[in-house]
């Protein structure tokens, strides 16, 4: 086993089948082609400001980035 860290799009995408707001938004980010490939929290509120966000959407993500970075250097495969 070796230690990886996935990109933030990487580690989100576990969350898709979720019926949770996270799982919302991890749908929104893999269908948005233009989503950024970041992992900066400040980066990534700032284009889901830039695109007039849903209020809910964008603490969600907070809170995600938050997790993300949370579990950084914790995901063995």
């Amino acid at each position: 086993m070796s230690v990886v860290d996935p990109t933030f799009k990487e580690w989100i995408r576990a969350f898709v089948e979720t019926d949770t707001n996270l799982g919302d938004l991890a749908k929104d980010i893999l269908k948005d082609p233009n989503f950024p490939n970041s992992s900066d929290k400040d980066t990534l509120v700032s284009y889901l400001h830039r695109r007039h966000a849903d209020p809910c959407a964008v603490r969600t993500l907070s809170a995600a980035v938050d997790l993300y970075e949370a579990a950084d250097g914790a995901h063995i495969v």
